[in-house]
């Protein structure tokens, strides 16, 4: 169980700063309290992620349901929504692909009010979830279960997605909570994690409008790899790559 586990699960239960519960950290704590945080602490010590313990994410400037249905939302995801707003003040329509908790497509929609995002998942499980999260922050979305592009035969100004980009190789160098509790379904794909973005660029071009964009996020040793797979797949497409905050290779935008 890492320290931080447990801080992040009292802040998040009692509503309070970090600097807060030092201030109090001498405090005799409530039975209620201490019940609770004993029976959040057995669950840490397995190894659940804080966020599932609690079953609360922050993303932006929003609290998100969260449970082992749907990926914990990841502070470094921030930065493409930031790119997509950057660029989509005019958009009229937008598409959220593999929305899991609906992180993404809800920030979007809160952010874009003119434009009318799509949530979409394959799981019938997020998609659950991510209507929670819609109703909680009175977000107008549009939900629709969907395998890739399946059930969306529109077009979009813009899509965005997480597709699972992990290989199966990598099990053995990723964190114990997140293998044993994030849902493999949303983490994991074949073809050394390539085979959602093959499937993805094999049609996407049919559901953007022209001069619309597509945005995504990737493995960063994984550029290469989808650089070759662009430029046989949509070669009239522009590929934007842009670094993370930590310098890695993170995001893409193609442009049609």
């Amino acid at each position: 169980m890492e320290p931080d586990g447990a801080d992040y699960v009292l802040t998040t239960r009692l509503n309070w700063t970090r600097s807060r519960l030092i201030l109090h950290a001498r405090d005799v704590m409530p039975a209620a309290v201490d019940d609770q945080l004993q029976r959040d602490l057995q669950q840490l010590i397995a190894n659940v992620p804080p966020q599932y313990v609690v079953g609360r994410a922050p993303f932006f400037d929003d609290w998100f349901r969260v449970t082992p249905d749907v990926l914990i939302p990841r502070f470094e995801t921030e930065e493409l929504v930031s790119w997509v707003l950057s660029d989509q003040q005019a958009a009229k329509t937008g598409l959220d692909l593999g929305t899991g908790s609906g992180a993404i497509g809800i920030t979007l929609a809160q952010n874009l009010p003119n434009t009318h995002m799509t949530l979409s998942d394959v799981s019938a499980a997020a998609l659950r979830v991510a209507r929670s999260n819609a109703d909680a922050l009175s977000a107008n979305v549009e939900v629709v279960e969907s395998d890739l592009f399946a059930e969306l035969p529109q077009r979009f100004d813009f899509v965005v997605t997480n597709l699972p980009y992990i290989s199966h190789d990598e099990e053995s160098v990723m964190d114990v909570s997140t293998i044993d509790y994030e849902p493999h379904l949303a983490l994991f794909a074949d073809d050394h994690g390539l085979a959602l973005f093959r499937r993805f660029f094999a049609t996407v071009g049919d559901h953007v409008h022209p001069g619309g964009a597509a945005y995504l996020e990737f493995g960063y040793h994984q550029q290469p790899a989808l650089e070759r797979m662009l430029s046989v797949m949509l070669p009239a497409a522009t590929a934007e790559f842009r670094r993370d905050m930590a310098g890695h290779p993170r995001m893409l935008k193609v442009q049609f």
